[in-house]
């Protein structure tokens, strides 16, 4: 889920060629010339009175590739990540004791980045291990040209921009730069944007009034989902359509942020009337600059392919590959805390029974 950001230390800008289009799905035929490779990162916590353990994992498919995943599951194939897969939340003695085991150190982190244990915060904790297992799980794709001369497409943001994790959030922009000059764009589709407040600006509203006079909403009382669905009402946006919105820049400016904002990003906002409606698709500034064309071809792509949830297909199935990889981790986890006579919250019980209740469920 994504953090509000203040609106007076961030900059939204429509670019020259922005526009708010109605499209029809149906006429939308879109040759991108190149393949792709969909990658998704999932998390599951499971809590006791004494302790919380966040287990991640990450999934791939595409490229020609069959699903790859980490850490190791019975389906698709393997591939070593060098960053731990779960994360612990718990007493100070208790993480500095996983900290000094060599074997539990190998896959379990108790410290961000910056250094700071994890003894409260449940949000970062899920940040820095999720989002680092990710980028390095990226890295690893490389390292083993597993991703070749495609597009990679990221089920969630490009980075982070929150000043208390910029080294995880300078870890991703420099892959994502790295992909960027070997020929390889990438782009992130974010699902969830209730927390998200980038549309919510004058700025926006004064580009939107050139298509939808009269368009008004109290930017002090909004979020990203709500812009998109009352302007796709206004616009009368019926089945098999699409409302589009962008290329905008979201930009850093001075103020406390402005020390911590990796690279800006260029964005589109797309409204369906479909499941929860809106989703957004983004790319950093550098990449959209260098391929301006093939990234806004991959935008209509993204659109064209929207499931009956109103989601990119490819995203969907990302989605359900990485959730089976954590799925199957959580499971064991929890045979073995049985065993070793541990209490799990009602929450890790509700997540058992939601992770139960996904084995039969398909994309």
């Amino acid at each position: 889920m994504e953090h509000p950001q203040p609106d007076n230390e961030l900059t939204v800008t429509p670019l020259r060629n922005a526009k708010l289009a109605q499209v029809r799905l149906s006429s939308l035929r879109i040759d991108i010339g190149r393949d792709f490779l969909v990658i998704d990162g999932s998390s599951r916590g499971f809590g006791t009175h004494n302790f919380k353990l966040f287990i991640t994992g990450a999934a791939a498919y595409g490229a020609g590739n069959p699903v790859i995943t980490y850490p190791e599951t019975t389906f698709g194939k393997p591939i070593h990540v060098n960053w731990g897969f779960a994360g612990l939340k718990a007493p100070m003695n208790v993480l500095r004791a996983v900290e000094e085991n060599k074997v539990l150190s190998d896959y379990i982190r108790v410290r961000s980045l910056e250094g700071d244990y994890f003894i409260e915060y449940d949000g970062v904790v899920v940040d820095e291990v999720r989002m680092g297992l990710e980028t390095m799980f990226i890295d690893s794709l490389v390292s083993n040209k597993l991703l070749g001369n495609n597009l990679l497409i990221i089920d969630g943001p490009i980075y982070l921009a929150m000043k208390e994790r910029k080294k995880l959030a300078d870890m991703r922009i420099n892959i994502i730069s790295r992909l960027s000059n070997a020929g390889i764009p990438t782009v992130g589709v974010v699902k969830r944007v209730e927390g998200s407040g980038k549309l919510c600006r004058n700025s926006v509203v004064e580009f939107v009034n050139d298509y939808v006079k009269g368009f008004g909403i109290d930017i002090n009382n909004c979020n990203d989902a709500a812009f998109m669905y009352r302007l796709g009402q206004a616009m009368e946006i019926g089945i098999g359509e699409a409302l589009v919105l962008g290329p905008l820049r979201i930009s850093a400016v001075s103020g406390r942020l402005s020390d911590y904002f990796s690279e800006d990003r260029v964005f589109w906002y797309v409204y369906t009337g479909l499941g929860p409606g809106v989703f957004r698709i983004e790319t950093i500034e550098s990449i959209y600059r260098d391929h301006p064309e093939l990234i806004g071809k991959l935008v209509l792509w993204l659109i064209s392919n929207i499931d009956s949830a109103g989601m990119p297909y490819v995203i969907d199935v990302a989605d359900y590959y990485a959730r089976a990889v954590t799925r199957t981790l959580y499971l064991r986890f929890y045979q073995l805390s049985l065993v070793r006579g541990l209490k799990p919250t009602y929450d890790t019980l509700q997540e058992l029974s939601k992770a139960l209740g996904e084995e039969s469920a398909k994309p």
